[in-house]
């Protein structure tokens, strides 16, 4: 594994995209031999200790499908794309309560796309699809009375994230289809500001036939100061997002074991083809999960068979420790057996960085696999139950 500092040509990203200041590959080239991964490492190579919020499973907070999961420093939000509401825990897991406003009135949303939390947590901003009149709602907390509505273009994405300063917002809509003007679009990111019209970065157009696919439900990032950053679909370079601009922080080359990105511009059924039936032996799909003064850390997918195994690459700045791992076993208590550092496994999106810990979200219908776990100091976990939050603490080395 080699990192090349210097300077590379600004060219078109792998020959397709299309050239503009937004397609450049970065200066900093991450060389990574997908078939090196260790076949795994202990959890105690990276933190001391475990910690569990294991989310109160009672009447009134049964989540039928959480989709993102936010932790601030009073409460813990979770959107349940099922229930189309957000359930709000204490940071013990306690149930606080639950705003659930769906249907036609003034102060409902008529479908829950996105929410977001201010960070004095005084409000919630609730993203209400409506098509061509889709709009914010902002709620107060704790009694979600409505504040104001704020007329919004929204379009369809898997996530998005917010540069507060400048009032800018980004959403990445991967290979949906979405409507610019006249135009549309199967833009990897669409950015707009406020009271100006959108702006479609890494422009394309595909054969669709009204059907789409991604690989994961979260392709953003944000760090310790607030930057912004994005995992393309079929692109092995990380961007920052500034001012209604991708600029290229990081490249990884899988030294010939990498996926042919260019069939991102064919159909999505030739996508679907490739990627069922040729890509055995090749990593897939990077997506950065942390990028901070300390720490970068990155998964992707390497197929060996039929299966699609999520590798994970960390990178400690403070010690110069990196660890290229495709499992990483939990040695410092019994659940879960493993963890997962990313963004978006099981369709949970959630940052994988908190403060001074590792962030993992564990869903019991699929971990427990039908059987009652206890976990000392915390008690018996169901496969029924809510899911349990892990925070893993860094070891002091890495903080």
């Amino acid at each position: 594994m080699k990192i090349k500092n210097g300077l590379i040509l600004a060219t078109c990203i792998l020959g397709f995209l299309g050239c503009g200041k937004e397609n450049n590959i970065s200066e900093n080239t991450l060389f990574i031999n997908p078939n090196t991964a260790l076949p795994s490492i202990n959890l105690s190579t990276l933190t001391d200790t475990i910690s569990y919020i294991r989310l109160e499973t009672i009447e009134e907070s049964i989540i039928g499908k959480a989709h993102e999961i936010v932790i601030k420093e009073k409460f813990l939000y979770v959107r349940d794309v099922d229930q189309q509401a957000i359930l709000i825990f204490d940071l013990k897991g306690k149930f606080i309560s639950k705003l659930q406003k769906k249907g036609d009135g003034p102060d409902q949303y008529m479908r829950m796309e996105r929410f977001m939390v201010d960070e004095q947590e005084n409000y919630i901003d609730v993203f209400d699809f409506r098509g061509n009149n889709s709009r914010i709602i902002k709620y107060a907390l704790p009694d979600f009375e409505i504040i104001k509505e704020i007329p919004l273009y929204l379009p369809l994405a898997n996530s998005m994230r917010k540069e507060k300063e400048k009032n800018i917002y980004y959403f990445s809509s991967q290979q949906l289809e979405n409507q610019i003007g006249n135009e549309s679009v199967n833009a990897d990111i669409i950015a707009f500001k406020e009271g100006q019209p959108p702006v479609a970065l890494f422009s394309k157009k595909i054969i669709s036939h009204g059907s789409s696919f991604s690989p994961n439900t979260e392709s953003m990032t944000t760090n310790r100061n607030g930057d912004i950053f994005a995992s393309l679909m079929y692109n092995t370079t990380f961007f920052q997002l500034s001012g209604m601009q991708a600029n290229p922080v990081l490249t990884i080359d899988f030294e010939g074991y990498g996926i042919e990105n260019s069939i991102g511009l064919k159909n999505i059924e030739e996508q679907k083809n490739y990627l069922n039936n040729e890509t055995e032996g090749l990593a897939s799909f990077p997506v950065l999960n942390i990028f901070d003064s300390d720490i970068i850390a990155f998964s992707y997918y390497f197929k060996t068979g039929i299966r699609n195994h999520l590798h994970h690459y960390i990178h400690f700045k403070k010690t110069d420790q990196i660890f290229h791992t495709r499992d990483i076993v939990n040695d410092l208590t019994t659940y879960p057996e493993k963890v997962y550092l990313s963004s978006y496994f099981y369709a949970v999106n959630h940052e994988v960085l908190h403060g001074d810990y590792l962030v993992d979200i564990v869903l019991p219908w699929h971990t427990n696999e039908g059987k009652i776990i206890g976990i000392p100091g915390v008690g018996t976990v169901q496969p029924e139950d809510n899911p349990v939050i892990l925070l893993m603490r860094l070891k002091e080395e890495y903080r």
